[in-house]
């Protein structure tokens, strides 16, 4: 009789799976199934007396994918909630990216937490420009916070946000995602090494995605493979969607293909005008949707 396990690394020639106890297993999945991704929710059963094998997929939701080089889909991660869109003004805040995982989170029906990192760092007036930047993004509908991860109670606001949910760290190489993952999980050291155990693989690298659980009863899933995100492959209409405050006002355009560039009677446009729409986001859409 088939077990539940959740996969919370992939090693290609094995998983490693975590049981209702905690415990870490090495799996292997029959050949049929499609590649399994941190976050998965298989069925395995013992082929003998110790091996491990994954026999069934159950249903994904909340699949984080990006474009291969075939121009097909590629799970990075299954069964999540949210990402966090993390940036720091050090190597620098660049809102561009954070729409683009926004949009990224918007297609796959997910949340996003908008995350400036690295507090510490910003002068006064940085600090402001930060703190405007993510009123506009709360006002849009997005969770957004301002941490760091030295200064007592200055990193409270993402672990109340993380709390139950399931997220993906992503953001740019340098905004603090590996201080991060350690301040959320003290005892990370010791969860790689089981891992290590189980599985006979070497420790935590730099191309592997993983699965922790949080002690506030959410998970973070740590990807190396969404650094970076491209919505390129996207289609206009796929762009403006991916934008909450323009979907939101473009249900009072004239026309409901409005590209919100030259077309008469738009309400994003007049949303412009009174700055209820920031000029920054929709600077960003029309560079994303190459108008």
């Amino acid at each position: 009789m088939p077990n539940s396990y959740r996969v919370v690394a992939n090693f290609g020639a094995a998983v490693a799976v975590l049981d209702d106890s905690h415990a870490v297993h090495r799996a292997v999945p029959l050949t049929k199934l499609p590649q399994l991704v941190a976050g998965d929710l298989v069925e395995c059963e013992r082929e003998d007396g110790s091996s491990l094998r994954v026999v069934a997929l159950v249903e994904r939701d909340g699949v984080l994918a990006r474009i291969d080089r075939r121009g097909q889909d590629k799970p990075l991660a299954a069964n999540v909630s949210h990402l966090a869109i993390v940036s720091a003004s050090k190597p620098g805040i660049d809102s561009l990216l954070i729409d683009q995982f926004c949009i990224a989170a918007e297609l796959a029906g997910i949340g996003a937490i908008i995350v400036i990192n690295k507090a510490d760092l910003l002068s006064e007036q940085e600090r402001i420009d930060c703190q405007a930047m993510l009123d506009v993004y709360q006002s849009a509908g997005y969770p957004a916070v301002l941490i760091d991860t030295k200064t007592p109670g200055k990193f409270d606001p993402l672990e109340a946000e993380l709390a139950g949910k399931t997220a993906v760290l992503v953001g740019a190489s340098g905004v603090g995602k590996s201080s991060i993952v350690q301040r959320l999980l003290p005892d990370l050291d010791v969860r790689v090494g089981e891992i290590s155990a189980a599985t006979g693989f070497g420790a935590h690298t730099t191309s592997v995605t993983f699965w922790y659980e949080l002690s506030t009863g959410g998970s973070i899933i740590d990807s190396p493979g969404v650094r970076q995100y491209s919505v390129s492959h996207l289609s206009a209409e796929n762009v403006r969607y991916g934008y909450r405050e323009l979907a939101d006002a473009a249900q009072s355009c004239k026309f409901s293909n409005c590209s919100h560039v030259v077309e008469p009677g738009c309400a994003v446009k007049a949303a412009l005008s009174d700055e209820s729409i920031a000029q920054w986001r929709y600077d960003n859409y029309i560079k994303l949707a190459e108008l």
